[in-house]
């Protein structure tokens, strides 16, 4: 039964995780370009550059938070669904067991990690039947920050700075609006929005989602919604919220939007955002053998163009050096906007850390040290760990428990 099947789902995890495809690379090295040298927009974008860069390299994960995998599955007529989501599910758990994904299944009541991210509700899989005689897998890797900035609006509503946003295209435009200068760059942006106008609260988040599959140079098959995009597009990377909320030229890199028949006592503009670190891809495979027979989205003939022309961090002479531990007057001389170059032993600790801190001595000395809000990707070797992605958490959720 489909002997190739695992190995090919396999793949395709490992590929979606650790390698943007071409129009999200070619939207990004878009961005980067256009920013002037020596800001903090173009500084950011080069270490975002940097990162795909030796992702792809190094077969490392892309983010450290490998997210939620959401995968969108077409099959034949009597294909047995039962044992495609056990193979799909045992695919995922063996790209946990390699490091190519992290740990990000948890019990809503307990907290407790179940280490393969499986559990009720992860991963996410939703099957579709078709009349082709070939199985199409498409796979979507959407992290936490990202998710945590979603919007879904019941219309018609108040919108701060705004006004009011009524039942038509002009309300689902200042909608978006709202969601993306809400974000204020939390969703590591530059990012991508997908939009559902209309359906229920659960359908319209998820064609929201859907949306999300769509490459970024596509053109919207509803003519109604075409120049809406456009328009968002455009007004949105005019707000100058930039890399990160850094400011700059680039917000958004794509704009998605879907339309769903909705109650008539219900309007619903659900948002759905996702960041730079934008992976998905799919594949095409033999309904005989579940052998890959093509990639959607990128095309393994053609090679992997560098975002960069040559590694390094560019500086302008303005960073400021600091070495760790830190001293007061260190710490309070720092401007906002501030790069800082930091040396010496530095500490990390996201969420559990902070929770443990509000009522418990920290384990080690933390004064005027610096502790990094980090979200490990790491593997277990025999009694040991190895990390293989130690990027950044969002902080802003932490923001709460620092003072």
């Amino acid at each position: 039964m489909l002997p190739s099947f695992f190995d090919s789902v396999l793949q395709l995890i490992v590929r979606t995780s650790t390698d943007l495809p071409p129009d999200v690379r070619a939207a990004m090295k878009t961005s980067l370009d256009a920013e002037p040298a020596g800001t903090r927009a173009a500084q950011a974008l080069t270490i975002i550059a940097q990162n795909i860069d030796l992702a792809v390299d190094n077969e490392g994960a892309i983010c450290q938070d490998t997210g939620m995998p959401t995968f969108e599955v077409k099959v034949p007529v009597g294909v047995n669904q039962i044992w495609m989501r056990q193979q799909i599910r045992e695919a995922v758990a063996e790209a946990t067991k390699r490091g190519k994904l992290r740990p990000n299944s948890v019990d809503s009541i307990t907290g407790k990690n179940s280490g393969d991210n499986l559990g009720p509700g992860t991963p996410i899989i939703h099957f579709d039947q078709w009349e082709k005689d070939q199985i199409e897998i498409k796979l979507i890797l959407k992290g936490g920050g990202c998710e945590n900035t979603n919007a879904q609006y019941a219309v018609p509503v108040e919108l701060p700075h705004l006004g009011r946003a009524d039942r038509n295209l002009d309300g689902v435009k200042k909608c978006i609006l709202h969601a993306v200068w809400q974000a204020q760059g939390k969703g590591c942006s530059p990012g991508a929005v997908g939009v559902c106008v209309g359906g229920d609260r659960t359908s319209g988040y998820l064609h929201a989602k859907e949306q999300l599959f769509r490459s970024l140079d596509d053109v919207n098959t509803d003519p109604r919604l075409v120049e809406l995009e456009a328009a968002i597009m455009s007004t949105v990377n005019n707000l100058e919220i930039g890399p990160m909320g850094f400011g700059g030229k680039t917000t958004l890199i794509g704009c998605k939007i879907g339309a769903l028949n909705r109650l008539p006592a219900s309007f619903f503009v659900s948002v759905a955002y996702d960041c730079w670190a934008f992976r998905r891809l799919g594949i095409v495979l033999n309904a005989s053998t579940g052998a890959i027979e093509r990639w959607l989205y990128r095309d393994p003939s053609n090679p992997i163009i560098p975002m960069l022309d040559q590694a390094g961090f560019a500086r302008t002479g303005r960073e400021v050096a600091l070495n760790a531990p830190l001293s007061e007057a260190d710490v309070r001389a720092l401007k906002v906007g501030d790069v800082v170059m930091v040396s010496g032993r530095m500490f990390t600790g996201r969420d559990a850390v902070h929770s443990y801190l509000m009522k418990h001595e920290p384990p080690v000395d933390l004064r005027g040290s610096v502790l990094y809000h980090c979200g490990p990707v790491v593997v277990k070797e025999g009694n040991r760990w190895r990390i293989t992605a130690a990027g950044p958490t969002t902080s802003i959720r932490e923001e709460p428990y620092q003072g």
